[in-house]
């Protein structure tokens, strides 16, 4: 494989191993951020009085909330099924994730493997090209979540917000 190719395979690899880093950090702090406006809202739950719009506003927001939650742990750990495509016709171990790693009895045994394919420019670019296709569909699947959780947490912090707004409206309208 040439040199450009070998610059090219790896600049991909290493993005997309970047993308999937920050995916991850966006995911955990909105899951922070989430939980302080939870005890946020604890705070002042004291002080809401029971009507019509409090009720749909609570509904409103545990739904979101909980499905912020599902969403969000869905992309720290995605759950999809990756196959592995086929190396001149034969069944294939992906020796560059745990799962296929795993498989190999041993260190050496690992080893010889990885020795066989980079012996070969063709299979270590193809190699490599799995690894990316995998870390793609990895990826793929954490934005997904990760926008579906964001657009949930909005609606749960917006109805967080207009329940507090509520309360101090009422208080005020008391005076």
């Amino acid at each position: 494989m040439q040199d450009t190719q070998h610059k090219l395979l790896f600049h991909i690899l290493d993005s997309e191993r970047s993308i999937l880093s920050r995916t991850d950090q966006k995911a955990l702090t909105l899951l922070s951020v989430l939980g302080v406006f939870m005890v946020f809202f604890i705070v002042y739950y004291r002080l809401l009085v029971t009507n019509a719009f409090l009720v749909a506003m609570l509904g409103v927001y545990f739904v979101s909330a909980f499905c912020t939650i599902f969403y969000l742990l869905r992309t720290i750990m995605p759950r999809f099924r990756h196959q592995v495509p086929d190396i001149d016709g034969a069944d294939q171990t992906d020796p560059t994730f745990f799962g296929g790693i795993k498989e190999f009895q041993s260190g050496e045994e690992y080893y010889e493997y990885m020795r066989e394919m980079g012996s070969s420019d063709a299979h270590a670019a193809q190699l490599i090209s799995r690894q990316i296709h995998a870390l793609a569909l990895i990826n793929w699947t954490k934005n997904l979540s990760l926008r579906r959780a964001m657009y949930l947490f909005v609606i749960a912090i917006g109805s967080e917000l207009l329940m507090i707004l509520s309360v101090f409206i009422a208080m005020a309208l008391e005076k």
